[in-house]
């Protein structure tokens, strides 16, 4: 099995760096989810917080990250909401 150093791992981020720095700029909103807390996430050792509810300006790939993650955010809320709250569902044909 073959083990990235640290070196690499250096290299990997500043070569990320360069890439985020000229990629392409979208402008995107991203939802506010109720929290208060803004969206955070990264890619290959550069971590972003980014406000929710405002109009803001990221590399192409940021913004595809974070479209991803809300997609998968909100088909878990989906999935969820069934059991929350006092409609709980039963999980088997016994009683419990």
């Amino acid at each position: 099995m073959n083990y990235i150093t640290d070196r690499e791992i250096d290299k990997l981020q500043g070569d990320m760096g360069t890439a985020l720095a000229f990629q392409q700029r979208v402008k995107m909103l991203i939802r506010d989810n109720g929290t208060g807390a803004p969206w955070e996430g990264g890619i290959n050792g550069y971590f972003f917080r980014i406000q929710r509810g405002a109009i803001v300006e990221l590399p192409k790939s940021i913004a595809e990250l974070i479209q991803m993650s809300e997609q998968v955010e909100i088909m878990g809320e989906r999935k969820v909401k069934p059991y929350k709250g006092n409609k709980g569902r039963r999980m088997s044909g016994g009683d419990a």
